[in-house]
């Protein structure tokens, strides 16, 4: 004899059933995205970014024979000067990425530079120095993304398929450069004995905050005085560390602009410090140019220092 309540057990039964059904199909089909599909989108995005360093790379070829010639002793004319920008831009519409616009906008900061020193008259090309070790530095990172990008794939390819990767751990939080005194840099003699007597002598002075290989943040400082009088000319250009991001993580950001340099230029008629504020009042150079004692030299007064005035926020970023 069949008990009272058998068709609402079946029912039930049926349900169960169906519930566990639908799970363990849920279950296979999340192993068979993780096994199978997850894997395949990962390698077609690697070999898609090879595919592009490797177009970039091309591209690029043509923007760095202009460099070239203009650096053998081209011309830097205004036709040069719009075709070169012209291939920049097309650049960054070919390759929107911040890590092509990146090493792009080096190569254009570069060519900014021979611009303002073809206006200014200035033979000396201030800062390229820098300028051109930046933008090797941008390439040199290229070129080793797209050297080890096969064998990113690779592992990629090998790495274990089920269980999920940990997620990243957060980078550290508001890492800053801290305001503070930095120099003196003192500038090398170049001609003359090192002496400015009472003669006024010139000052050209610039700074300017830069990224290196996406792990420092570096201040680049340019310094130059003389007199013609005396035939006295020295100069310095050096790079200052401020801040290197820990192990495993990227520089992405700073606070203030990168590669801008801020520039004075002024003829020192007394022998005191003089004192600059500039970038908003980010930062106060500290200039002393024409000095009561030796000018140029190992115990020379001639120098450069930069008070930071303000604290300057680094954007860090998970390799």
């Amino acid at each position: 004899m069949k008990p009272l309540n058998q068709t609402e057990r079946n029912q039930r039964w049926g349900q169960f059933l169906s519930l566990y059904a639908a799970l363990l199909l849920l279950t296979v089909l999340c192993w068979w995205l993780s096994l199978a599909l997850i894997p395949k989108l990962t390698n077609v995005q690697q070999n898609q970014t090879v595919q592009e360093l490797m177009a970039y790379k091309k591209q690029l070829t043509g923007t760095d024979k202009m460099l070239t010639a203009l650096e053998q002793g081209a011309p830097l004319t205004d036709n040069w000067l719009r075709n070169f920008y012209a291939n920049t831009s097309a650049l960054d519409q070919q390759f929107p990425k911040p890590l092509f616009m990146a090493t792009t906008n080096s190569y254009r900061q570069l060519a900014g530079e021979y611009e303002n020193a073809r206006r200014e008259g200035d033979e000396g090309l201030q800062l390229l120095n820098s300028q051109k070790i930046q933008l090797d530095a941008k390439k040199a990172n290229l070129l080793a993304l797209l050297a080890s990008a096969g064998a990113e794939i690779k592992v990629v390819a090998g790495a274990p398929k089920s269980g999920g990767a940990k997620p990243a751990p957060p980078a550290p939080a508001g890492p800053v450069i801290n305001a503070g005194l930095y120099g003196p840099f003192k500038p090398l003699l170049i001609s003359g004995n090192g002496e400015f007597g009472k003669n006024n002598p010139e000052i050209n002075a610039s700074v300017q905050f830069m990224i290196v290989r996406d792990h420092q943040v570096v201040l680049g400082v340019y310094f130059e005085t003389g007199a013609t009088e005396t035939g006295t000319v020295a100069k310095v250009t050096e790079r200052k560390e401020l801040y290197t991001a820990p192990a495993g993580y990227k520089i992405v950001g700073i606070s203030v602009p990168e590669r801008t340099p801020w520039r004075i230029n002024y003829v020192d008629k007394t022998p005191r410090e003089d004192q600059f504020a500039i970038a908003d009042g980010l930062m106060t150079l500290l200039v002393n140019g024409n000095t009561p004692g030796l000018d140029i030299g190992a115990t020379g007064g001639s120098a450069l220092s930069i008070q930071l005035k303000k604290p300057i926020k680094v954007e860090l970023e998970k390799e």
